[in-house]
């Protein structure tokens, strides 16, 4: 079973756009990197705003990420109903195996199966 774990914006500017949110809605900035920033509203899932990665396959749009217990079956459990590959799963730098799918009919959106490697909690 999966559950929504965050959701990234991928925008220019993440650091202008992390200080915008808090002025205007009170969230509080609880990491900022330039590139990257990650925003907590007092009752929600985190916001992470992150600057395109040039040729990347989510140069633009929102990420969904995903708590997944099993990634590879979930992916291709998404495969097989409809979801084109984004990116195979693969034990990423930053502990977590991670796959990444889009659906046709949710343009713009690209869904991140993710399960931190040693079998953590996500």
């Amino acid at each position: 079973m999966t559950s929504i774990r965050a959701l990234t914006l991928i925008l220019e500017e993440p650091s202008r756009a992390a200080a915008a949110l808090r002025d205007a809605l009170g969230w509080s900035i609880e990491a900022d990197f330039g590139s990257f920033a990650a925003l907590t509203a007092p009752s929600g899932i985190p916001l992470w705003l992150n600057a395109p990665d040039p040729g990347g396959e989510t140069a633009r749009g929102v990420v969904l990420h995903v708590t997944s217990e099993d990634v590879d079956a979930d992916f291709s459990r998404a495969l097989e109903r409809g979801a084109e590959a984004v990116r195979e799963p693969a034990d990423m730098d930053f502990g977590e195996r991670s796959a990444v799918v889009r659906l046709a009919a949710v343009p713009g959106v690209t869904i991140d199966f993710s399960h931190p490697l040693g079998g953590g909690e996500a």
